[in-house]
């Protein structure tokens, strides 16, 4: 999985469709970048992200349980439009496309 870190914030790529057939592989992987530490904010770049079902919801919402500073950048507007259905742009910080 892409990811870069740059003064502190840990920005992953999130790619394709996030949906329960590769939810929990992904969220390995990212569980693996978070072991790390050292991050006082993360990123989610969603520029290339297609689809996102209820399983990658699950993933954003413990990511920012973990990290109270998450913020979702570059979401396409089919993206958006399921956050914004399950009041997602009340709880995290969203960044449109």
């Amino acid at each position: 999985m892409k990811h870069s870190i740059e003064n502190g914030t840990l920005t992953i790529f999130l790619e394709g469709e996030l949906n329960s057939y590769n939810s929990e592989e992904t969220e390995k992987e990212i569980d693996t970048i978070l072991s790390k530490g050292g991050f006082k904010s993360i990123r989610l770049d969603m520029d290339n992200l297609v689809y996102i079902s209820s399983a990658g919801l699950r993933i954003i919402v413990r990511i920012k349980q973990r990290y109270d500073d998450t913020i979702l950048v570059k979401v396409p507007s089919g993206v958006y439009d399921v956050f914004d259905m399950v009041g997602f742009s009340n709880l995290i910080k969203i960044e449109r496309k």
